[in-house]
């Protein structure tokens, strides 16, 4: 069973547990905004909504109590609220940036896909740079959240090193990323 009622601090601290499972308080003033308490006492702010693509229903969680106290997370609810009615979905958003590809998923394609088609000695030549340089500083990053002040900096790292394989790698680098505007 679900409650609807303008959720406050104080309502907050003096809402029980369920016995098993979780119960979500609905908030009056938001749609689709309330807080789920499990039976173990963990409280988070959640948005549901319907995707208006399809009009699946998803739900949001927004972040802990009392990490977001009830007025950050209403209106996080109501920023959220004027995505979706934009036709944005947060739950889609959220996974897609989760199931992203890494820099190192990227060079590993460069790799199958470009590299093999290359003579012996310049394979070696990609598979060493990627190996200590490029993955090391940039591996588990997300392709679409490399800046350039990433590359710069691996740039300046490398060229410390080895004047002439900073520039290589830079090359490198910016191969894989036009592969992956191309391809992807």
């Amino acid at each position: 069973m679900t409650t609807r009622r303008r959720l406050t601090d104080q309502v907050v601290r003096q809402l029980p547990p369920p016995v098993k499972g979780n119960r979500i308080s609905y908030d009056s003033d938001v749609p689709g905004f309330g807080l789920r308490i499990t039976a173990a006492g963990a409280r988070s702010w959640v948005l549901n909504y319907r995707r208006k693509a399809d009009g699946v229903e998803r739900r949001y969680t927004i972040g802990s109590w009392p990490s977001w106290p009830v007025t950050a997370a209403r209106e996080e609810a109501k920023r959220l609220r004027r995505t979706v009615d934009g036709g944005g979905d947060p739950v889609g958003e959220a996974q897609a940036m989760r199931d992203a590809p890494t820099v190192a998923d990227l060079a590993e394609r460069f790799l199958a896909e470009h590299v093999m088609r290359r003579r012996p000695s310049t394979q070696l030549a990609y598979r060493i740079v990627l190996r200590k340089y490029v993955l090391p500083a940039l591996g588990r990053k997300k392709v679409a959240t490399v800046e350039f002040e990433d590359v710069e900096r691996l740039h300046a790292i490398v060229s410390r090193q080895l004047p002439i394989q900073g520039n290589r790698v830079l090359a490198d680098v910016c191969a894989s990323g036009q592969m992956a505007l191309t391809a992807g």
